[in-house]
């Protein structure tokens, strides 16, 4: 009995050693991004994240990550894939010249561990982002608040929605299409149709001083957009200029295929429903 005793008091105080640890971690963890999120100076930012990244893959493939409290860090969003396949973290820099680094963790359970890809925000070496295949050594950098599973030729995607933060004039909205394989994580895949070719993702450019929607519908199975048109004559392609002009357009999962419907009625017959989606603000 007395032996049973002090193998149940050895088991709680390693426990309880544990906890404290897992707690001081933690802890300084919290610490750390909110003196990040609170830096004015460039170069401390970049100091900071760039001492704070190693330890944040460690702590996320460890068992704990899955329940701690994001909370108390105001500025990383944590969104999980509705076939709990994986969890993306994610949170962005902003700089004084008014651009914008983005950084993702994609965090996918295997056995009894946790593999952890870090994405790397290559938007500016991206010369075609509506036809490139990446990997996430390259990624074009988005903050992602909605993920759609779909199926395409027999393989699995997933469509993400985000928002990508350019600078102090042009804002992005972006349909990524991301799938998992055996080798590693691909992003893009041309299974967008607009009616006359196809796209491996799509990239909304637009005013930052107007906000996008970008939103999927599940009771219309639609990906809803604002349409976007210019209020100068002349603008061309000076993206500052455009914004929403009150019509909206879709994407129609078709045979695998997200095929663009132009002047799409979205009214809800049920206004107060839920959403399911949540929007991760810019720091």
């Amino acid at each position: 009995m007395k032996m049973a005793r002090r193998s149940f008091c050895f088991a709680v105080l390693v426990f309880m050693a544990f906890s404290f640890q897992a707690s001081a971690q933690d802890t300084v963890l919290v610490s750390r991004f909110n003196e990040l999120f609170a830096a004015k100076n460039d170069r401390i930012k970049d100091s900071i994240v760039e001492r704070i990244i190693p330890d944040f893959i460690l702590f996320l493939k460890s068992n704990s990550a899955k329940n701690f409290n994001f909370k108390p860090i105001k500025h990383i969003g944590v969104l999980e894939s509705p076939d709990n396949a994986f969890t993306f973290y994610l949170f962005n820099l902003r700089y004084r010249d008014g651009s914008f680094k983005h950084f993702a963790f994609l965090q996918q359970p295997q056995g009894n561990c946790l593999k952890v890809t870090k994405f790397e925000d290559k938007r500016s070496e991206v010369q075609k982002p509506n036809d490139e295949i990446l990997i996430p050594e390259k990624w074009y950098g988005a903050l992602y608040y909605q993920i759609i599973p779909i199926k395409s030729n027999g393989k699995n995607f997933y469509t993400l929605l985000g928002a990508s933060f350019t600078d102090l004039f042009v804002s992005r909205r972006v349909i990524e299409v991301m799938e998992i394989t055996d080798e590693g994580v691909i992003l893009g895949a041309p299974i967008f149709f607009d009616g006359r070719r196809n796209a491996s993702r799509v990239v909304f450019e637009h005013s930052a001083r107007f906000l996008m929607t970008l939103r999927y519908m599940p009771e219309l199975k639609t990906i809803v957009f604002d349409h976007l048109a210019s209020s100068e004559p002349n603008a061309g392609n000076n993206f500052q200029f455009f914004g929403p002009d009150g019509s909206q357009d879709g994407f129609i999962l078709e045979n695998g295929i997200w095929t663009l419907k132009q002047n799409i009625d979205v009214r809800m017959p049920d206004r107060k429903r839920k959403k399911d989606f949540k929007t991760i603000k810019t720091y």
